[in-house]
């Protein structure tokens, strides 16, 4: 095999520059090259040159945990919901809760300290926490042995709503002591918000590196960065193949680049959920087309865990669509052998181009908000938001427009 590699003799990207030039009758090769809707150049082809100098953003993760999303209504009936999904393959749960429950029995039979847990808590976040740490204690469970990720992420409510939900002082205090009482494990971001409003993958990067900064920034402040294990940031993947991959690549490089400037010695779990911005109300059964393409992404992209959402909201259509949300990464690990593989897209130009790109732009915007007062003064002056829907506006555009992702070029 060696003596076959050898035979041929390599060729340099200007040889194939030529030759693409020659094939195409005399089109130049810099004509083809378009803008896509971060500023960057997607150029027809990459080669080894492209990535010459750029560090590598290697990774030694390979599988990933199937996630379902369960909403609590009823404690028993999610329960029961939990214990099919883990039997039929899931691995995590994440549950959304937004009124006070029963831990006991949305815990049920359910072995906590083998699988990966995330908690979405929309209401009282104490009495949630009281509870739930009651159950640890009956259980002889404490919150070593857990993987878990608690949500209750103050920063993104501002952003939605522009204002805090109890005031910033009471945000301050409330985040240090749901902190104490969850173990230290409740330091998240939901990210899942940018994407879905339609920004663009570098104000995606940077407005979520704002966002994870002004919580270090804070426990940094206080003496309690020191105390945190862990770190949760729940992101949403589109299909935009390729730029999802590089995206997902890039934010683990910059959150990490982030967490060094505060010599923060934080595990990161990156969550990933398809997002909602391409979901088709009309053609149901075309979005498992697409949430099989954004799932594909988050999981090349290396993110530790992914929540593939329902194809189909309608009640009677549920069992079905909570399968098939399973099913489709089950065939990701036992038919396309995704979790057999360290870092799958490691090494390919057009990719790690990319993915470098992205971070390097990334990086200069988060600088941005942070020169301008940072993110809390960012959202509530409106620019964030401002940019954001600016972008939204024009993405929906290119699509009224059947613009495709090569077309997006001004």
């Amino acid at each position: 095999m060696q003596k076959l590699f050898t035979e041929f003799s390599p060729i340099d990207a200007d040889t194939w520059k030529k030759k693409i030039e020659s094939d195409l009758k005399g089109t130049s090769f810099d004509s083809l090259i378009k803008h896509n809707r971060n500023g960057i150049e997607i150029k027809p082809f990459y080669s080894k040159a492209d990535i010459s100098g750029i560090e590598s953003t290697s990774s030694t993760l390979s599988s990933w945990d199937i996630c379902t999303s369960i909403a609590v209504k009823n404690e028993v009936e999610a329960n029961k919901l939990a214990l099919e999904d883990l039997q039929n393959g899931a691995s995590a749960l994440k549950f959304v809760i937004d009124s006070k429950i029963d831990v006991s029995k949305l815990l049920k039979e359910i072995s906590i300290q083998h699988i990966y847990l995330q908690f979405e808590v929309n209401n009282q976040i104490d009495e949630f926490l009281f509870e739930l740490n009651a159950y640890l204690i009956a259980q002889k469970l404490s919150w070593a042995d857990l993987n878990v990720s608690i949500f209750n992420d103050d920063l993104s409510y501002l952003v939605q709503h522009n204002a805090f939900k109890m005031g910033e002082a009471a945000f301050k205090n409330n985040i240090l002591n749901v902190l104490k009482a969850s173990g230290n494990k409740a330091l998240s971001v939901d990210a899942t918000i940018y994407n879905n409003a339609g920004a663009n993958s570098v104000s995606e990067l940077a407005s979520t590196l704002a966002q994870v900064n002004e919580y270090l920034n804070l426990l940094s402040e206080q003496n309690k960065l020191s105390e945190v294990t862990q770190l949760t940031i729940n992101v949403s993947a589109d299909t935009n193949f390729f730029e999802q991959i590089a995206k997902l690549r890039a934010l683990r490089s910059l959150v990490n680049l982030l967490l060094e400037q505060y010599s923060a010695n934080l595990s990161l779990h990156i969550h990933c959920e398809t997002s909602d911005i391409y979901r088709s109300a009309f053609d149901s059964y075309s979005n498992l087309l697409r949430d099989s393409i954004s799932g594909m992404a988050a999981v090349i992209g290396n993110c530790d865990s992914l929540s593939i959402h329902h194809f189909n909201d309608k009640s009677e259509d549920s069992k079905l669509a909570t399968r098939m949300s399973r099913n489709q990464q089950l065939i990701f690990k036992e038919e396309s052998y995704l979790d057999k593989v360290n870092d799958i897209s490691n090494g390919s130009y057009y990719i790690e181009t990319l993915t470098n790109e992205l971070a390097t732009k990334a990086w200069e915007e988060f600088k941005a908000i942070e020169k301008a007062g940072g993110f809390i003064a960012s959202v509530l002056n409106g620019n964030i938001k401002a940019k954001i829907e600016e972008q939204a506006f024009n993405l929906v555009n290119e699509y009224k427009r059947r613009q495709t992702y090569l077309d997006w070029c001004k």
